[in-house]
C-alpha cells in the first residue's frame, strides 16, 4: 500500500486563552490526504485554518484530537522533517549574508556536507534565476528576489515533501511563470506538493488535486479535473444565429461570439436541448457541442462564498 505524503484524521485544534475563558476552534474533524507525487491546493479565507494546518504538518504544535501522518510519520518525526522542503509565508533571512553563504549555512543546518554544497548550491541559485546575484547581500534584495532564494532554501537536500505557503508572494507575472514552471519540473520528478495560495488562476494551472477549508473545516476536497469537470454550462459552436435566437440567448443570461469557424454561444446545461432544435429548425448547423470546464475560481466562490476572516 502506497503511503500517502499526508494525512489529516478527524483533526481537531482549539486555541485556549485561559486567563480570560476563551477557546477559538482553529481546526474542526478535519480530514484530507495527499498522495505521493501529487500538487495539492489548501485553500480558504484567512482566518480558516490553514496556517494552523501546516504548523500542526510540520510539527511546531500538536494537535488537540486526530492524527496526523507525514511521509509516514508523526509530526516532527525526525524521519519526516528529513524529506520536507518548507517556505512559510512570512519569513526573514539575515540580511548581511548573501545567498551563497545563506544556503550554505541552511546546508549545513540541514546535516549537509560541505564538499557536496557548492555544485547543489550553484543549481539552485541558477533554478531561480539569482546567479548574478549570488554575491549581493540579502539586505539589498527586491521582495521577489527573496523569495526566490527562499524557494532556492526550501529545495535544499532535494526533499521528497515541498509545503508552500504563498510560492508566489511578491513575485511580477515573469517570476510567478518560473515558479510554475520549476513546480512543473519537481511534480514530473515524482516530488509532492502542498501549495497554500490566494492566486487561484495560478493554482490551477499547476495542481491536480484541491482541498478547501472554511471555519476550521475541510468543506471540498478531490481531483481537480473531477471537481472542475461538472460545469453546468456548455459551449455550441453553430454556422450562423438568427436574431431572434440571439435575443433569446441573452435572456437566458448566456453570451454569443463570432468566430472564424462560426458562432459560439454559451448557455445552461437546460437550455442546450432547446437551443440546438431551434437552431436546425432555423435552417442552420450545430457543429459542436462541448461541456465548459469550471474554474477554480468559481469553485472557491461556490463553496466559501463571500467568507472573510482574519488573517
Amino acid at each position: 500500500m502506497t503511503t500517502a505524503a499526508i494525512e489529516f484524521r478527524e483533526v481537531t485544534k482549539v486555541y485556549r486563552q485561559r486567563w480570560r475563558g476563551l477557546e477559538v476552534p482553529a481546526l474542526t474533524k478535519a480530514s484530507f490526504s495527499v498522495g505521493p507525487g501529487e500538487v495539492c491546493a489548501f485553500l480558504g479565507p484567512n482566518g480558516a485554518g490553514k496556517t494552523t494546518s501546516i504548523n500542526l504538518l510540520m510539527g511546531f504544535f500538536f494537535a488537540d484530537f486526530g492524527e496526523i501522518r507525514v511521509m509516514g510519520y508523526p509530526p516532527g518525526d525526525i524521519r519526516a522533517k528529513a524529506q520536507i522542503g518548507f517556505l512559510p509565508e512570512n519569513f526573514a533571512f539575515y540580511k548581511y549574508l548573501n545567498a551563497e553563504r545563506l544556503l550554505r549555512f541552511h546546508y549545513a543546518l540541514a546535516g549537509g556536507q560541505a564538499a557536496a554544497a557548492e555544485p547543489l548550491i550553484a543549481d539552485l541559485l541558477a533554478k531561480v534565476k539569482l546567479t548574478e546575484y549570488r554575491k549581493l547581500k540579502i539586505g539589498k534584495y527586491s521582495r521577489g528576489m527573496v523569495q526566490r532564494v527562499g524557494l532556492a532554501q526550501a529545495l535544499l537536500k532535494d526533499p521528497q515533501l515541498l509545503v508552500l505557503d504563498e510560492p508566489t508572494s511578491g513575485l511580477d507575472p515573469t517570476g510567478r511563470k518560473d515558479v510554475r514552471e520549476l513546480i512543473s519540473g519537481l511534480k514530473a520528478a515524482g516530488k509532492s506538493i502542498f501549495l497554500s495560495s490566494h492566486l487561484l488562476s495560478e493554482v490551477e494551472q499547476v495542481c491536480d488535486r484541491v482541498i478547501i477549508i472554511s471555519k476550521g473545516r475541510v468543506v471540498e476536497s478531490g481531483k481537480m479535473e473531477e471537481l472542475l469537470g461538472n460545469s453546468d454550462r456548455v459551449e455550441i459552436l453553430v454556422t450562423s444565429l438568427p436574431e431572434e435566437m440571439r435575443v433569446r440567448v441573452t435572456e437566458w443570461g448566456g453570451s454569443v461570439a463570432a468566430g472564424e469557424h462560426g458562432v459560439s454561444v454559451v448557455v445552461d446545461l437546460g437550455h442546450k436541448r432547446e437551443f440546438a432544435e431551434a437552431v436546425w429548425a432555423a435552417g442552420h448547423d450545430v457543429l459542436r457541442i462541448r461541456p465548459l470546464r469550471g474554474s477554480l475560481e468559481e469553485l472557491y466562490l461556490k463553496t466559501v462564498g463571500n467568507e472573510s476572516g482574519v488573517a
